[in-house]
């Protein structure tokens, strides 16, 4: 059995907790600095500043730019958060399945996926389309269940045309979607009903129900690095969370 290491701004969260919950610090207190707790703990500001983060959501300090973080609770609030809650968890779904490489081209983007990229409509954007197929026990490619389409907002050229090349498109797509350079996934799901382009990949029929997923991936510095947008046959594909009551403890 492999155990997962716990992320280093998890296990930062959680000793900053204790203290809390601790009353190592009374309420109204606020915590060391961001550059002291850097020292401290021996991570980077976007390690602590994660850490803070967690500690904010949990109802345990109150963060404004400037004045530093404020502890306002003892105690965190109950609350049930997705077990599921790590881009290393989210990105094991490629792990456990093949995506097939279909097309790549340059194509001018309507105004949707314009605004989702952060761009002018009509701006050429590489467009990658796949198919994600099963992967069995001998990493055989199994039967297709969903049609991926991935947009890259305006690339330096190097990279565009290592996306637009068919052996170097999907190890250029990866190295964007890396989770060490990762700063946060947003992810929507829609049913819907396919349409006769999006069902032939799929082996299904046109009218067949699916459930589509809107993906955006954001490096640590806010900007949207891709946009994917993916059909999954409902018969053959499921999304499942658990959900864990969690309180102070």
């Amino acid at each position: 059995m492999i155990t997962k290491k716990t992320p280093r701004y998890r296990s930062i969260a959680d000793d900053l907790i204790n203290a809390i919950v601790g009353k190592q610090y009374s309420l109204g207190d606020s915590l060391p600095a961001e550059a002291e707790l850097c020292t401290q703990f021996q991570s980077s500001r976007h390690t602590i500043r994660e850490a803070l983060r967690i500690l904010e959501e949990s109802g345990l300090i109150s963060r404004r730019q400037g004045s530093g973080s404020e502890v306002v609770a003892h105690t965190p609030p109950v609350r049930f958060r997705q077990t599921v809650d790590r881009i290393e968890d989210l990105l094991q779904y490629g792990n456990q399945s093949r995506l097939r490489f279909l097309s790549a081209a340059e194509v001018p983007v309507n105004a949707v996926i314009a605004k989702r990229l952060g761009c002018a409509p009509g701006t050429p954007c590489v467009l990658l389309r796949g198919l994600r197929c099963e992967r069995n026990e001998q990493g055989q490619e199994g039967q297709p269940f969903a049609l991926t389409h991935i947009y890259f907002p305006p690339q330096p050229a190097r990279r565009r045309d290592k996306l637009l090349q068919a052996k170097t498109a999907l190890p250029a797509m990866l190295s964007l979607v890396d989770a060490s350079t990762l700063g946060r996934i947003e992810q929507t799901f829609t049913a819907v009903a396919m349409n006769a382009a999006t069902a032939k990949p799929l082996q299904a029929k046109s009218g067949a129900p699916a459930l589509r997923s809107d993906r955006a991936y954001f490096d640590r510095k806010g900007g949207i690095t891709v946009f994917a947008i993916s059909w999954h046959r409902a018969d053959l594909f499921r999304y499942s969370t658990v959900l864990r009551h969690e309180s102070a403890g």
